[in-house]
């Protein structure tokens, strides 16, 4: 992963323009529901964006015959956290445990690299959070959808306190 850079963002404006950019039919509706006091968090804008499209588009693709997608947005001084909900096909349980598996993908040769959800990982991961998947299949079970969770501190903390500074001074001629 390249270098992160942080700053203070709205989170509700980073899942506004997730979503702007969603390309969707008419028979899928999309809601964004924040509970949020304070919607401001320190995280890398562009990168968590990125995510949360990501995240959007698959849960759209999951929904060929019209659905739902909600977005909440939850979280306290601490942390946010990210629920991003569809009612959609679901994931197959043989499928579950290779989701975050790079290259892994269920969709045809040409639609998809299996790259998404990896970089996902990654990026929550990087920024000292934790992103879980939770689905359904099989309706004889319930309804069908699919849950991703996302967590993320409010702000980073340098998790390594010691630091090495070198310095490099040219020697004059």
């Amino acid at each position: 992963m390249q270098g992160l850079k942080f700053r203070e963002t709205n989170m509700i404006e980073i899942l506004r323009e997730s979503l702007n950019k969603l390309s969707h039919p008419d028979q899928v509706t999309i809601q964004l529901k924040s509970f949020l006091k304070d919607e401001t968090v320190w995280i890398d804008h562009e990168q968590m964006a990125t995510v949360f499209f990501d995240l959007s588009r698959n849960a759209v693709e999951a929904m060929p015959d019209g659905g739902s997608l909600t977005i909440m947005v939850d979280g306290d001084e601490k942390q946010v956290a990210i629920k991003i909900t569809d009612t959609g096909v679901g994931i197959a349980e043989e499928n579950k445990a290779l989701l975050f598996t790079p290259f892994f993908t269920t969709k045809p040769v040409g639609d998809g690299t299996g790259l998404g959800l990896p970089q996902a990982f990654a990026s929550v991961k990087a920024h000292h959070g934790d992103i879980s998947i939770e689905s359904n299949a099989d309706p004889k079970k319930g309804p069908t959808g699919t849950t991703v969770k996302i967590t993320l501190p409010r702000r980073q903390i340098l998790r390594n306190k010691e630091s090495k500074m070198i310095v490099h001074e040219e020697e004059e001629e």
